[in-house]
């Protein structure tokens, strides 16, 4: 065994063992204010004069939970780690009289200061007093860029899928994305939807394998969690305090329901078709595709003892049938295809099902512990990739399984308060090709895809499961300050399995009358080295320090610290295949060019662990105004993520299940083979046992060559604001913010092939990628490195009048973005030119510069309550290639389609609640209408960006929409409620 890989075992074998018997003990005796808990702190006077040793006592009003607090020599007291929702503040030496109502929200800072009649001494503790006055506060939030969002707005806000993040752009600085697929997505600023992070109830739910930031959203037409199940939660757009981690973009905490002292449930059930909905631009009224949504569930809770114990649980089910258009392109008609292929156009339907389940039991152990356990289960399956010219039969069926457990102890006393978390999670995602067969890919004369048929190419099953611990204590001892402090611990196994193309992929010419193919392309094992599959044993640690110092009575300072580590066995112990490292030896191109070849050539023993994500964070906030609560606030913090093991594990899968490509002899003009390497066309091709006669042995010789920089960095962001925030009136909040994120050390794929004389473009040229100039005996090398960076300078405003016991609420959240990136948003691959600096800073994609949400509750008369939302945004940015100076002067150009809007929807909701009478004096049922697009807006998702090859002129449909759309045309969608 060598030292490194001994080191690894060594280090986390301790590593384990320590942190799981700490874990275990913290669990028995001990336990943090968990991410997005609320605190209540206050002072209790009399006369001016503090009064110390006062008992307060703060009473969960649905549940019954007490906690209780002794008042300091200063006279404060203080709660902290108190779950969200209606709690009554009292003082025990007045009888439990004149409790103050206070409502907490998730991450919320409460001030609540009691005046009594008379002083106390230790005389006369035990005499009853009189509270004479009380004074209610909301304590500001440092530094912190946050926006809550409510369950009366989760509630009654219109919606489509049911996903509760698809209000986190009531956030200014954060995009609730939905493709054209129907999958969603959430990104912040500049950054990809990678770079977020979700915590639910204090625990983060991130993706190590995949892209989408959580586990199950990568392209997922599903829901992370049952909104049903769903209290309340924060979109934290930028300067988080420093107990967030593996992240660098937006956080979202939530935190969820709960039972409670009374048996409370629902059941609801959602539906639209196509005759609820207007056509898509490639229907006609009289001609739309069959297209269904059901979304159903039900939710229950209530006591098992009461005022100690509860239980919670919620199941949300979702079955779809989304219309698809299978469309043929490149020039050729319907009537131009084979008989067998004119059956596979047209519109058709693609299935998705999901089922959710969350169920919650808690147990108040003592005034002081808490003992909380949680579980989701996700099952999902659909079928995906067809529409376009991917016909059914060369689609994907996918399946996503998730599974999550936490159990939580809870423990707080006057001074401190501890939180701990024992985690449990597994995940997997695999995608498998709807058809078992070979693929049939046609095109025409000129090279461009008309259609794609039979068993199609993709084949993963990836991953992620193991077990943590999270510890987060809180101590309130010291003067003034807040110091917290924590640790999280993780074994998680990854897994990613990668056969592409799984099916023999045949491409025919079906301008070309001859029944040949001039190209296949297959995938295949190598016998004896692997088969595609790659798996990581990663030791995750993190640590942080926290210190909210009240500094004056204006003033409030928040600094922190945090580092993360992580090991990852696939990457230290990782061997560069000897018959690579061989033929490097005799490849002249990469002697001569400027890439030191020796930074990718892992010996096993050759790489490190990167060590220094050190993340200082630091925020304010100084009240200029009491009157309006006028609050000018700033902060300045890193954050880093992580690298996806998904871009780590092509450097395995793809030395063990290499794709091999023959080029068949054929009479076609537009596909003349004259290589030495043609290949006489048999039909016996059309077997794998023929295939395998053509792949040399099976050693594979002529495989693509992935590689990984041995000393790897991790990406982060640098974040700053200046902001001001207060009352413009007693009912009006307002908040303005200036922001700058940085976002460094993004990875990405490089070609690494250089011509002999070193160079990447041939003389004179700019363009042209240096095909078939790799390591001799091989395909393509493609390096993996740092270097993808993102720029967002922005101004947020937020202007919002909460419903409370009115009949109007509203909110509005706007954004401006000056977007900038070095690579398109969601692409590793960076194939074009030799460095990634080469591509240059340009406007990032599909990131607007303007966007407004808009949203209102209003109560019309007869209760009816009436809702609407309003998303519009402009400027969005778009890639296309350039070629008109010449083949070998291409470029990479943006451009911004015409319109004053590139996303503009307005969607409304009614809902009347009606008690069901004596039948079930305690229910009622809640009937709802949704319009979702109510203008029928067409918001396109793509547009043609090819600007003209050598001498042309810019075509005639540059920069028209194609025909993907996002989001719905218009659509009505009918509910019904029973809440009891």
């Amino acid at each position: 065994m060598n030292s490194k890989k001994h080191q690894i075992q060594f280090s986390k074998k301790i590593l384990t063992s320590f942190i799981g018997a700490l874990g275990l003990s913290l669990l028995a005796q001990t336990a943090a204010a968990q991410i997005g808990s609320a605190s209540v702190q206050g002072m209790i006077a009399s006369h001016l004069q503090p009064q110390p040793g006062i008992e307060v006592i703060a009473k969960n009003v649905d549940n019954g939970y007490t906690f209780r607090a002794l008042t300091q020599k200063d006279g404060t007291y203080t709660f902290k780690g108190l779950a969200p929702g209606n709690y009554q503040i009292f003082l025990e030496a007045a009888a439990g009289k004149g409790p103050e109502s206070v409502t907490l929200k998730v991450g919320q800072a409460v001030a609540l200061d009691f005046e009594i009649d008379k002083p106390l001494t230790n005389a006369d503790k035990a005499d009853e007093v009189v509270i004479i006055g009380s004074q209610l506060k909301i304590k500001s939030s440092g530094g912190e860029i946050g926006t809550n969002v409510s369950l009366e707005q989760i509630n009654k806000l219109p919606q489509n899928t049911r996903n509760f993040l698809a209000f986190a752009d009531l956030a200014p600085g954060v995009q609730f994305n939905q493709a054209s697929d129907g999958s969603t997505s959430i990104k912040g600023g500049a950054q990809t939807p990678s770079a977020i992070n979700v915590f639910i109830d204090g625990v983060g739910q991130k993706n190590y394998v995949l892209q989408g930031g959580i586990t199950g959203q990568d392209s997922s037409r599903g829901n992370p969690f049952p909104q049903s199940a769903i209290g309340e939660y924060k979109v934290i757009t930028q300067n988080y305090s420093a107990e967030y981690d593996q992240l660098s973009s937006a956080a979202i905490v939530a935190v969820t329901k709960s039972g409670s002292n009374e048996f409370h449930g629902g059941l609801f059930v959602d539906y639209t078709d196509e005759g609820m909905r207007k056509p898509r631009p490639t229907e006609t009224d009289n001609d739309k595709v069959a297209s269904t949504q059901k979304q159903f569930g039900f939710n229950v809770g209530g006591p098992i003892i009461q005022d100690k114990m509860h239980f919670f649980f919620a199941y949300e089910g979702k079955n779809n049938a989304d219309p698809k258009d299978i469309i043929p392109e490149g020039g050729v008609s319907v009537a131009d295809l084979p008989a067998d292929l004119q059956a596979q156009v047209g519109g058709r339907s693609a299935d998705f099902k999901e089922d959710l389940y969350f169920g919650k039991l808690d147990y108040l152990i003592s005034d002081e512990q808490k003992l909380e356990l949680t579980a989701k289960l996700r099952k999902e399956t659909e079928l995906t990739s067809i529409g376009g010219t991917k016909t059914v039969s060369y689609g994907t069926d996918k399946k996503n399984d998730e599974t999550r457990i936490d159990l939580s102890h809870n423990w707080r006393t006057d001074n401190w308060v501890n939180d701990a978390h024992l985690l449990y999670e597994d995940n997997t995602w695999s995608p498998h090709p709807h058809s078992i067969g070979n693929g049939f890919i046609y095109s025409n004369g000129g090279g461009q895809s008309v259609l794609s048929a039979g068993g199609g190419p993709d084949f993963q099953d990836k991953g992620q499961s193991g077990w943590g611990v999270q510890e987060d204590f809180t101590y309130m001892a010291v003067l003034d300050h807040t110091i917290k402090a924590g640790l999280k611990y993780k074994s998680i196994s990854l897994h990613a399995k990668e056969q592409q193309p799984y099916n023999p992929q045949y491409e025919y010419d079906v301008s070309y009358p001859v029944a040949q193919p001039f190209k296949v392309r297959w995938g295949a094992p190598l016998s004896g080295i692997g088969d595609g599959t790659a798996k990581a044993d990663n030791m995750q640690l993190g640590i942080y320090l926290q210190d909210e110092w009240v500094a004056t009575d204006n003033l409030t300072v928040n600094a922190g610290v945090r580092w993360d580590y992580e090991e990852s066995d696939s990457f230290l112990n990782y061997k560069t295949p000897k018959d690579v490292v061989a033929g490097i030896a005799n490849w002249v191109g990469i002697k001569n060019s400027d890439i030191n070849i020796n930074d990718y050539i892992s010996t096993g023993n050759n790489r490190n662990s990167f060590k220094n994500a050190w993340q200082p964070r630091v925020g304010f906030s100084y009240k200029l105004n009491d009157e309006h609560d006028v609050t000018f606030f700033g902060g300045f913090g890193r954050a880093f993520d992580r690298n996806l093991f998904d871009n780590l594990q092509l450097e395995t899968t793809k030395a063990t299940f290499p794709s091999y490509e023959a080029l068949f002899v054929t009479a076609d003009p537009s596909h003349l083979c004259t290589d030495a390497n043609c290949i006489t066309w048999d039909p016996k091709y059309l077997t794998r046992a023929g295939l395998a006669q053509l792949e040399t042995g099976n050693k594979g010789a002529g495989r693509e060559v992935f590689m990984v920089n041995n000393n790897l960095k991790t990406p982060y962001s640098d974040q700053f604001s200046l902001g001001v925030r207060g009352n413009l009136s007693e009912d009006w909040k307002g908040e303005l913010s200036l922001s700058r994120i940085v976002s460094k050390d993004g990875f990405a794929w490089r070609l690494a092939n250089r011509r002999d004389d070193g160079s990447f473009f041939d003389k004179g040229a700019t363009w042209g990628a240096p095909w078939g100039f790799g390591i001799p005996g091989f395909g393509a090398t493609i390096i993996g490195d740092n270097g993808i960076e993102t720029k967002a300078n922005s101004l947020y405003v937020k202007l919002e009048k909460p419903k409370g016991d009115s009949d109007w609420g509203f909110a509005l959240a706007y954004t401006y973005t000056n977007p900038e990136t070095n690579r398109e948003s969601g692409e590793v691959f960076a194939l074009d030119y030799p460095t990634l600096a080469d591509y240059g800073m340009h406007p990032a994609n599909k990131v607007p510069n303007h966007r407004l949400v808009v949203t209102s509750i209003v109560t019309l008369p007869l209760d009816v309550d009436f809702s609407a939302k309003l998303n519009l945004q402009t400027d969005q940015t778009y890639y296309g290639t350039d070629c008109r100076a010449g083949w070998n002067a291409c470029k990479f150009s943006t451009f911004v389609p015409k319109g004053t809007f590139t996303y503009n929807t307005f969607d409304i909701a009614f809902s009347k609640n009606i008690q069901t009478g004596a039948w079930a004096p305690d229910s009622s049922v809640t009937v709802r209408l949704d319009v979702l697009n109510l203008f029928n807006t067409v918001n396109h998702d793509g547009y043609e960006n090819w600007f003209g090859g050598a001498g042309e002129n810019l075509p005639d449909n540059f920069g028209k929409p194609n025909n993907s759309i996002t989001g719905t045309t218009r659509t009505v969608k009918l509910g019904l409620n029973w809440n009891w």
